[in-house]
């Protein structure tokens, strides 16, 4: 459900994308502040999102999650949920990745602070920090059985735990109980996004996406259609997980996702 319309630098635009804070105590609903260089800052004491000014250093985006005020002073157990705060959006134009010979990311994300608060039931093990993109690959033949399922394709950019964060290959089982295919970081960039520098992705995703189904297959999920055709990438969401007591900070720009048929 929408609560409300966030606005954006343009005067009078309509939104793009939608504003995810799934299981966080406070919503960032109040009225922006215009800084300096005309980005607008959303902000309370768990989050801060910037949308960034045309040509301003901090264009594009800036989404920052304040653990340490979502959590307190526990830290989460097994079995409950944590905090997100995501951008989203459905994609309306879908080729199926039978036609696609190209499918192009490019993106530039920096790490702008990461500060654990360890707390005395800490384990990376459920408490951790994560910023990742994900691409939905869904089964769109209406005459399909598996029609609507799909699987989750991730690109790993951050992980506390990692300098270079690895593939991750199983069910979503905190969620959609569908299939999760994220190949490890290295696949799209070189470097680490822990060196607090810019990181660059220019990358062609079908030969991934393209290993991501018959892996699906394989484990046993969308056993309905193995027809390339069948699929289709219908939403994208990029962001913060953080299952963690972590204060993070990350900044984006230049996203695009390019499909060549």
């Amino acid at each position: 459900m929408v609560q409300r319309e966030l606005r954006g630098t343009a005067e009078g635009a309509k939104p793009a994308w939608d504003l995810a804070q799934w299981s966080s105590r406070h919503s960032v609903l109040k009225e922006p502040v215009r800084l300096s260089d005309g980005s607008l800052r959303y902000a309370n004491p768990a989050k801060e999102v910037v949308i960034g000014a045309a040509g301003g250093d901090r264009r594009n985006l800036t989404l920052c999650v304040k653990g340490s005020a979502e959590y307190g002073s526990r830290a989460r157990r097994q079995g409950e949920p944590w905090v997100h705060l995501l951008v989203e959006q459905s994609i309306s134009r879908q080729p199926s990745i039978a036609e696609l010979q190209r499918l192009v990311l490019r993106i530039e994300v920096r790490l702008l602070h990461s500060q654990l608060h360890r707390t005395h039931d800490y384990t990376p093990d459920l408490h951790a920090a994560q910023f990742q993109l994900f691409l939905t690959v869904q089964n769109r033949n209406r005459d399909s059985t598996g029609f609507c399922k799909f699987l989750w394709f991730g690109v790993p950019f951050y992980d506390d735990r990692y300098r270079d964060p690895p593939g991750h290959v199983a069910q979503d089982t905190a969620g959609s109980d569908m299939f999760i295919y994220a190949p490890p970081a290295r696949e799209f960039f070189a470097g680490s996004t822990h060196d607090r520098g810019w990181i660059r992705i220019d990358q062609d995703l079908v030969p991934l996406i393209r290993k991501a189904l018959p892996s699906a297959w394989q484990a046993g999920y969308l056993r309905e259609s193995r027809e390339l055709a069948d699929y289709r990438i219908t939403s994208v969401n990029l962001g913060w997980e953080v299952p963690g007591v972590f204060d993070v900070g990350m900044q984006t720009r230049g996203l695009s996702l390019r499909a060549v048929t």
